[in-house]
């Protein structure tokens, strides 16, 4: 059990949701790998993986060149030792139509020395658990 990363990750979408632009990248290891490749904003042409800040950041100018706005509401954080699994509902508006985009997403961090060395987004809450090292605990 690692309450510590817990806290972490809590700060890591609180700063987000402040619009807190520097807070998140005090959490990330320098070669941070961000993979979206399991959700369904893979299919927009987004990169399969992003490395390193650079590469966070790129994610997120791509994300907004997509969506006007994106706020994410974190439902839970699930302890798994090194790793935290999320449940994130997303609220998004287009930015040619501003059309509202809902959606659910788990995302599993990967933390060693109390960064952020991984952070992988799945659609399916089975297959993020498994990847969690949950699946079959009741979590």
């Amino acid at each position: 059990m690692s309450p510590q990363n817990v806290e972490i990750v809590r700060s890591i979408y609180e700063a987000v949701a402040r619009r807190d632009v520097r807070t998140p990248f005090r959490h990330y290891a320098d070669d941070i790998a961000w993979d979206p490749s399991r959700a369904a904003t893979a299919g927009l042409g987004l990169k399969t993986v992003y490395h390193g800040h650079e590469g966070v950041r790129d994610h997120w100018r791509e994300g907004l060149s997509v969506f006007r706005e994106i706020n994410l509401d974190v439902r839970d954080l699930v302890d798994a030792g090194d790793q935290v699994l999320a449940v994130v509902r997303e609220h998004h508006l287009g930015r040619a139509s501003g059309a509202p985009v809902e959606a659910m997403h788990y995302a599993v961090w990967t933390l060693a020395g109390g960064k952020a060395t991984r952070m992988r987004i799945f659609d399916d809450r089975d297959e993020a658990e498994a990847a969690a090292g949950l699946a079959g605990d009741g979590a």
